[in-house]
């Protein structure tokens, strides 16, 4: 056939779009989050292809037998194989020196710095995977190099955070620094790293599709959760997330007891009632020193588990949401949140408010640590019940984790815990009329829905003094 013939240049086209374009994982954490072990996942089991980065820093010894090998180690040199070794302090800057300008005269458009070395990767290489149909996975720690990487991929692109263990427990951080072969003073340089790095986490949350907990032992879990990852439909998640983008929500906590559900309902009422407010349960259950305002209990003035419209039982008790009123805070604008973790109740959810609903998991301590926590003050009998919540929030994470919109990782630090659930409403705010008038008019609405439920609870002169 002529290939200036249009019936070629039509067949041609039909090809093009037809063929599958691949998609970019971007794997991102701080140091001992298990990078490499989740990149190894994907290229072993899973058929992606590891996109190797340029580096100016000297090549370890261990990498070094590694290449001599033939084995692929993740890292390109810019000028030659280099290993400083015991060479004088001024030779090793000379050499760096040599290195850097051997890196900038590559001009690689996608780079970052890190430990004052330079990291950078080959676009070409990255956009020639993709167009012929493989998936990729990157490691990057830089926030701004994920944000150009997800600019440029767009649909084709999945960015990953990989948490294993709070930064705060230095203790950890140092037992797997030195499994790792660190000495103890690049060890502290990571471990102060570490901590900005889980800063910029913090504040760059809404960047993440996915977080991925790697707080397993062993490889079985992680394993799927990569399957199911790879297997999923980049186009969809982003088309999902842009609608989102348009509407009030229904901000949905889950998490397991311990994680700071409860810590993250007081940061919304701290908060006020400009992003969110808080929708409450109805229960059958006695009520605890710790409930709130997000519970009504029987004996309270507006307690009406009957005309509640979805239902659900969670260990012996009974729990009912007022679907009529959400929709209701919808259809005025309003943003509501709320605590969940019945599997059942959160499909009914999504099935009734298919744009509108955000799933929120937070993570706090591991539940060896909760177990230890609850053990110093309480009987062993509520122990086992606390724990079988924990195995159940914990289940439903592994088996429902593309689900969740957003992973929040509770260290203990209240401000922390409100800034992540404030940079996620502000993302889904994204084109919010700030306007005075439009403001006041959402406050007037959310005060009256806020007032509905408000409890008063009694004090004395002496206790505010």
């Amino acid at each position: 056939m002529n290939p200036n013939s249009k019936q070629f240049r039509n067949n041609l086209t039909i090809q093009n779009k037809q063929k599958k374009s691949g998609k970019l994982i971007i794997i991102s954490g701080i140091s001992g989050a298990g990078k490499n072990v989740v990149a190894d996942i994907l290229v072993d089991k899973e058929d992606c292809v590891f996109i190797d980065k340029y580096v100016t820093r000297p090549f370890r010894e261990k990498e070094m037998i590694e290449m001599s090998g033939g084995k692929s180690i993740g890292i390109k040199a810019v000028k030659g194989k280099y290993n400083d070794g015991e060479k004088p302090p001024e030779e090793q800057k000379q050499l760096s020196s040599v290195r850097k300008q051997a890196f900038l005269n590559l001009r690689l458009p996608l780079s970052y710095i890190n430990y004052d070395e330079y990291y950078g990767f080959s676009k070409n290489e990255i956009t020639n995977y993709l167009e012929n149909g493989r998936n990729a996975v990157i490691i990057v720690n830089d926030i701004s190099l994920v944000r150009d990487l997800k600019n440029l991929y767009a649909g084709n692109c999945l960015s990953c955070y990989v948490h294993r263990a709070n930064p705060q427990n230095k203790d950890i951080f140092m037992e797997i620094a030195k499994q790792r072969g660190d000495t103890p003073e690049s060890a502290e340089r990571r471990y102060q790293k570490a901590i900005k790095d889980f800063d910029r986490y913090t504040n760059n949350i809404s960047l993440y599709d996915y977080t991925i907990l790697n707080t397993e032992n062993g490889i079985q879990k992680l394993s799927q959760m990569l399957k199911d990852l790879n297997a999923s439909n980049t186009k969809k998640v982003q088309q999902e997330k842009s609608i989102k983008q348009k509407n009030p929500k229904i901000y949905v906590f889950i998490g397991n007891p311990g994680s700071g559900k409860d810590e993250a309902l007081e940061t919304i009422r701290v908060q006020s009632i400009l992003h969110s407010i808080i929708m409450p349960k109805h229960t059958n259950r006695e009520r605890k020193d710790t409930d709130g305002e997000e519970m009504i209990f029987p004996g309270d003035e507006k307690f009406d588990l009957d005309s509640c419209d979805l239902k659900y039982m969670n260990f012996g008790s009974v729990y009912g949401i007022n679907v009529q009123e959400l929709r209701a805070r919808l259809n005025d604008g309003i943003s509501s949140s709320l605590v969940i973790s019945n599997k059942e109740a959160l499909d009914e959810l999504k099935e009734l408010f298919p744009n509108e609903i955000v799933y929120i998991y937070i993570h706090g301590l591991s539940k060896e640590e909760y177990a230890i926590q609850q053990k110093e003050h309480l009987n062993d009998e509520y122990v086992q019940k606390r724990l079988k919540e924990y195995d159940q929030a914990d289940k439903l994470y592994y088996n429902q984790w593309l689900n969740f919109n957003h992973v929040i990782v509770n260290n203990g630090d209240l401000a922390d815990l409100k800034l992540q659930i404030d940079n996620i409403m502000r993302y889904y705010e994204e084109g919010r009329d700030w306007s005075m008038d439009k403001i006041d008019h959402y406050l007037a609405i959310a005060q009256n829905y806020s007032d509905k439920y408000k409890r008063e609870v009694p004090y004395t002169e002496e206790e505010v003094l």
